[in-house]
């Protein structure tokens, strides 16, 4: 990845957090797979140093309902920092898909 395609990436990120639209962790991200509303999910992405079985996981979850999923240019430590948590998330879900379109470009 191109350093100004990873400043892309990282200011759009920041852009749907503020924006309301992201969802963090395994677990929300997990329930909110199936929603095919307003705030149904258009992009996983998964930190690059989650578990195998985090990885494994969300792959099968979102094959099963038809989501895309992403291997973040980002650690769970870097996400959690660029998303303003103190907490180390592994996965993100995105619930636009302006910034789906553009996080996708810019990997």
């Amino acid at each position: 990845m191109e350093k100004n395609d990873f400043t892309r990436f990282r200011g759009m990120l920041g852009f749907a957090m503020r924006a309301g639209k992201v969802l963090i962790g395994t677990d929300r991200v997990i329930s909110a797979l199936p929603d095919r509303g307003e705030k149904a999910v258009r992009l996983v992405l998964i930190a690059n140093d989650a578990s195998e079985a985090t990885k494994k996981k969300l792959t099968f979850k979102c094959e099963f309902y038809g989501k895309e999923i992403i291997v973040a240019p980002l650690s769970g430590e870097e996400l959690g920092k660029l998303l303003g948590k103190l907490y180390v998330p592994a996965v993100v879900a995105i619930t636009d898909d302006r910034f789906a379109d553009e996080l996708k470009k810019s990997i």
